[in-house]
């Protein structure tokens, strides 16, 4: 596992654009490219936002002429003009090194303690910069809890709370096949389903308000609860079908499209 500290989380700072090449081997703020051609190592990530990891990770699809759902992502990478988008992603440009480094920086984010996520959200409730933005709804939806103002956009991955009304088709559309089984599944997890798959079950316990019940049954549900799980259900539909346990871990690890 790949050592962090919250020393370096500290002093390192959020930086901007893509290079390409080999990164100094003490990194410096704003100075570490997002990504390498070379095996990715400690330097390379501690201290890194969940936007910049987030980046670090797509840079690598993006290059391969992937299209990205979620908004911010794209509007990132359409700001690149090395960024072709296919209508089908180029798998022959991603290299044994690119799904090994892929998998590094998403092992890495999964495994960010508590205590630095809450540190990222103090930060990023400190800022109003449009970066800073994209951190909040990012640490958010990691805690399971919105922390921002009540009158902000936000997703009901972000504020679960938001499930307790009507979701529609297009409060969807930014959302990846990954985010929509997590959404999915979080209604599930508000009235205490445990889970089978690993993956899940990781993501639910991360946050405080999740409380497995062995004696769920879905008759917990609520009707608006099954309207909203059907709502979901049909935009996954739309896109080829809800996620296997084996494509969530593919997404989740070294070859993802969030």
């Amino acid at each position: 596992m790949l050592k962090k500290t919250l020393v370096a989380t500290l002093l390192l700072a959020m930086f901007g654009g893509v290079q390409y090449g080999r990164a100094q081997t003490t990194a410096k703020p704003d100075d570490r490219p997002l990504y390498y051609t070379h095996p990715i190592t400690d330097d390379d990530l501690i201290g890194r936002s969940l936007r910049e990891l987030s980046l670090m990770r797509n840079t690598i699809y993006a290059r391969a002429g992937n299209k990205f759902r979620k908004k911010w992502l794209n509007d990132y990478f359409s700001a690149q003009p090395w960024y072709h988008p296919l209508d089908k992603m180029d798998e022959s440009k991603i290299t044994a090194l690119d799904r090994k480094n892929a998998e590094t920086i998403a092992k890495y984010d999964a495994d960010i303690p508590r205590d630095e996520l809450l540190e990222m959200q103090r930060r990023s409730l400190g800022s109003n910069t449009p970066e800073d933005r994209i951190e909040l709804h990012l640490v958010s939806m990691r805690m399971g809890k919105w922390a921002g103002s009540p009158n902000d956009d936000r997703t009901p991955l972000e504020d679960p709370t938001l499930l307790d009304k009507q979701i529609t088709v297009d409060s969807l559309k930014d959302f990846s096949r990954r985010d929509l089984r997590l959404l999915r599944n979080l209604i599930y997890a508000r009235r205490g389903r445990p889970f089978n798959s690993a993956l899940l079950q990781d993501y639910f316990q991360s946050v405080d308000w999740y409380k497995a019940d062995p004696k769920y049954t879905d008759a917990r549900l609520t009707a608006l609860d099954r309207r909203n799980i059907n709502v979901i259900l049909s935009v996954e539909n739309s896109l080829g079908g809800p996620l296997t346990d084996w494509e969530h871990k593919r997404e989740d690890g070294w070859f993802a499209n969030a």
